[in-house]
């Protein structure tokens, strides 16, 4: 199959992207075509390399995947409106930029969000007569509205047409969590025309080492609790700030915040506040180095807001976190990941807006009281048996195919 990805992020972009990535590169193993594209690399800091800048068309190779980049205005995670134009751009000269690509392909795969990207998809795929995939890997605009990114105005109003739209006109919807596939039936998409598709893990997390970084940072004899991720506004990363409060008299623990983003400045003035010396923020990491700290730690934390929408999200950094072998605890006591973790073995999870759930668990941990070796053992034989990145690209190819050839 010749095979045509759209998505305004890819590497060298960090986050979600890397799903795609590792996706288009098992497909292309397969012996597939595969074209993406994409925005010039500027995500989460708004910085275009300089290799890019000044480019409204760039084409390179990466591991033999055929990369397009296309024009974009170049915004940071802290300019949420200048984001806005950014998407905007993306979906006019990538639509502009598709014609310089050559021969017909067999399928046309749009990943949201952005919504844009979407819609750009939809409308490349019908002035080629092209098959068109979507994939979902967060429901917008209820989400933004929901997490609090967005107001519900006029302008979601027609983000929420125009997606519904694009739902029913697409040939095929993937969805990243069984909760977004359920929630799509519900509101009128055809179960046939819809499947589940996870993201699940790569070698590089399930056969990492932990690469000497207790003794880099003096952490030798700590009880270290981990987040990694973005610090966004979806996640209400003050109830880890509060259970470091909490657990402040005892030395031993410390927590650490590994990445960066809007709430970065106003939780390191909380911690300062507080006079916190347990607390560690080390700012964006090379992806290669991520999987390291995840296998240093003791405990990984994650946690979002209690919103109905967190009940059908399953953040891409789970399954990394499972394949670290440590255990996790979520903030978030209803939903797919608790779920999830359930299934795999256990689930720890905590209310943020009880911080000293948290805190319990964590004691309970640190003393032994809840097995978490154990329990992080059994995370990691589940995602190396069921949630491989592998395993989960080989049935997009499957399902790929079956829509190429219907």
């Amino acid at each position: 199959m010749r095979i045509l990805l759209i998505t305004q992020h890819f590497p060298p972009e960090r986050g979600a992207v890397r799903r795609l990535y590792e996706f288009a590169l098992f497909f292309k193993n397969q012996g597939h075509q595969v074209t993406v594209l994409t925005a010039l690399p500027n995500y989460p800091d708004g910085v275009v390399p300089q290799q890019y800048r000044g480019k409204f068309f760039l084409r390179e190779d990466i591991n033999g995947l055929d990369v397009c980049r296309s024009y974009v205005l170049p915004a940071s995670n802290a300019q949420p409106k200048k984001r806005m134009v950014g998407f905007l751009t993306f979906l006019a000269s990538s639509v502009i930029n598709s014609f310089r690509l050559k021969g017909k392909f067999d399928l046309v795969i749009a990943s949201s969000p952005p919504v844009t990207s979407s819609l750009s998809g939809y409308i490349i795929s019908r002035l080629s007569r092209t098959k068109l995939v979507l994939e979902i890997r967060d429901l917008q605009p209820e989400s933004g509205e929901q997490f609090g990114n967005i107001n519900k105005s006029f302008f979601t109003e027609i983000i929420r047409r125009v997606m519904r739209f694009l739902y029913k006109k697409s040939d095929h919807v993937v969805c990243v969590t069984e909760g977004i596939a359920e929630w799509m039936e519900k509101n009128g998409v055809e179960k046939g025309r819809l499947t589940t598709i996870k993201s699940g893990v790569g070698n590089d997390f399930l056969n990492s080492h932990s690469n000497g970084i207790r003794k880099k940072y003096g952490w030798e004899d700590k009880f270290l609790v981990v987040f990694s991720g973005t610090l966004g506004w979806v996640r209400p990363l003050e109830s880890i700030i509060e259970t470091a409060r909490l657990l402040a008299d005892n030395k031993k623990y410390h927590f650490v915040f590994i990445g960066d983003g809007q709430k970065r400045r106003s939780l390191e003035v909380l911690a300062n506040q507080y006079n916190l010396k347990n607390i560690s923020f080390i700012g964006l990491r090379p992806l290669e180095e991520i999987p390291y700290y995840l296998k240093a730690s003791d405990l990984l934390v994650e946690c979002l807001k209690e919103v109905p929408v967190a009940r059908v999200a399953l953040p891409t950094k789970i399954f990394e976190y499972m394949a670290a072998g440590k255990p996790i605890v979520f903030g978030s006591t209803d939903g797919e990941t608790s779920r999830l973790l359930s299934e795999a073995g256990g689930a720890l999870v905590f209310s943020p807006s009880n911080p000293a759930q948290l805190a319990q668990l964590v004691k309970g941990l640190y003393d032994g009281e809840i097995d978490g070796a154990g329990l992080g053992q059994k995370y990691r034989e589940f995602v190396n048996n069921y949630h491989t990145r592998e395993q989960w690209a080989q049935k997009y190819l499957e399902l790929l195919d079956k829509v190429g050839n219907s």
